[in-house]
């Protein structure tokens, strides 16, 4: 999984894409920003994004950390505890 770095696009870009055998672009934060015209070039719109590249089972494994809900988990812990009568 490499850091987040800066991306321009002509169009919107996807959130993920495969971009080779078991490797994703993912991109986060996307904005589109208006450019007006000027008397060198038509209006146009670019997007902004952060994006990385991460590997397929790299995105596995966040994708079910993010599916882990913490707050179910700490309330059975609180109730196991409250059954050993540590609570």
């Amino acid at each position: 999984m490499k850091q987040w770095i800066q991306e321009r696009c002509a169009a919107r870009p996807a959130e993920l894409q495969l971009i080779g055998p078991d490797i994703y672009i993912q991109r986060r934060n996307i904005e589109a920003m208006e450019h007006e015209a000027t008397e060198e070039t038509p209006a146009y719109t670019e997007f902004l994004c952060e994006s990385r590249e991460i590997t397929v089972t790299e995105y596995e494994m966040l994708k079910s950390i993010e599916e882990i809900n913490t707050s179910h988990a700490i309330d059975e812990y609180t109730m196991q505890l409250v059954e050993m009568g540590v609570l």
